[in-house]
């Protein structure tokens, strides 16, 4: 189906006019387009993801595995079933885009329960449409590649309420439905191209050990996945935020999406200085989120299982990191600090 024409199915317009391409998706898989429409009963402007895998896939640091084709399909469908069904109940603490409308919803919605690189149920021919309110219209519409602390605090706290209110106590083996059962895109069961290009070391005879660790726990919630700052968007005083791009969000530990968020935001030396500080001011706004939504659960007790795993956390992202691209800048000075600290605490 013509986008145009999906677009005016689904919302109540007149005309429809592509205005501008904001992002081609990772390994061209689609684009992200800002339409304007025109009528009396619909948003001036909205924002459409479409998908459409490529025919031959190019990655910019040249993965292009049978594993990352099916993953990056994989994400589509979790990003869809996302909208489709659990995007709905964020409040403005954890604002999200609003979905319009998807198409081909009925190809791509299933549970996702497993993860397998040789799947045969993710066709090339997954073609979609994600139609998105216009974070831009909506008072959001700046975008940061570096944030002050307090900036990075407003984030913190988007995702201490985001966590907050999709948090559970030993969930069913059935949670989250539809999502990634482990959220978070470098995930180890989900990375074994890149942990087979690792060299023998210490992390790597460790990452199952990290793995087991983040995944094994008591309370559980919803992480995003991917939650760099450049899934951030911003009001005018930056005093305000909305996150986007939800392919890789699923269940497991809120340290995940912390310590990918500071790596993203801050300098090696602003890490270095402010993550013990950051992270309190997290557990302080995930205490506030579960009292605010009545939750029976115990920040204490959370916080007491989850701070122990700052650092494994972290360990675990520079694991993915030393076999995806070990000259990244994130392969620096504190986060091997980091990683030796998470793997004494093995010992």
């Amino acid at each position: 189906m013509e986008i145009k024409d999906f677009i005016s199915q689904t919302i109540s317009c007149e005309s429809v006019f592509a205005v501008e391409t904001i992002q081609t998706l990772w390994s061209g898989y689609g684009e992200i387009v800002r339409y304007r429409l025109e009528g009396q009963a619909c948003p001036a402007s909205i924002i459409v993801k479409s998908i459409r895998p490529p025919k031959q896939t190019q990655h910019p640091r040249g993965w292009n595995t049978s594993a990352s084709h099916q993953r990056k399909l994989l994400s589509y469908r979790v990003e869809a079933n996302w909208y489709h069904t659990w995007s709905k109940v964020c409040d403005e603490g954890s604002r999200v885009p609003s979905c319009y409308g998807l198409s081909s919803y009925d190809r791509i919605d299933a549970r996702v329960t497993s993860y397998d690189a040789n799947s045969q149920c993710f066709n090339d021919d997954n073609a979609a449409i994600i139609l998105l309110s216009d974070l831009d219209a909506e008072g959001f519409p700046l975008r940061h590649n570096r944030l002050t602390i307090e900036q990075a605090k407003v984030c913190i706290e988007w995702l201490a309420c985001f966590h907050g209110y999709f948090m559970e106590e030993s969930p069913l083996e059935s949670w989250p439905e539809g999502l990634w059962k482990t959220g978070c895109y470098w995930h180890l069961a989900t990375r074994k191209d890149e942990y087979r290009a690792m060299p023998e070391s210490s992390i790597k005879q460790a990452a199952h050990k990290l793995d087991t660790l983040l995944s094994q726990i008591r309370f559980k919630t919803l992480v995003h996945g991917d939650a760099k700052v450049a899934n951030f968007c911003f009001s005018e005083d930056s005093l305000r935020v909305a996150a986007v791009d939800f392919q890789y969000v699923g269940g497991g530990c809120g340290m995940r999406d912390l310590v990918y968020f500071l790596g993203s935001c801050l300098s090696e030396e602003e890490c270095k200085q402010h993550h013990a500080s950051l992270t309190r001011f997290y557990f302080c706004k995930l205490d506030q989120a579960l009292i605010n939504i009545g939750s029976a659960i115990s920040s204490r007790d959370v916080e007491l299982e989850w701070q122990p795993l700052f650092a494994i956390a972290w360990a675990d992202f520079h694991r993915f990191i030393l076999g995806w691209a070990p000259e990244h800048y994130k392969n620096n000075e504190f986060s091997r600090s980091m990683t030796k600290q998470a793997l004494n605490s093995l010992t």
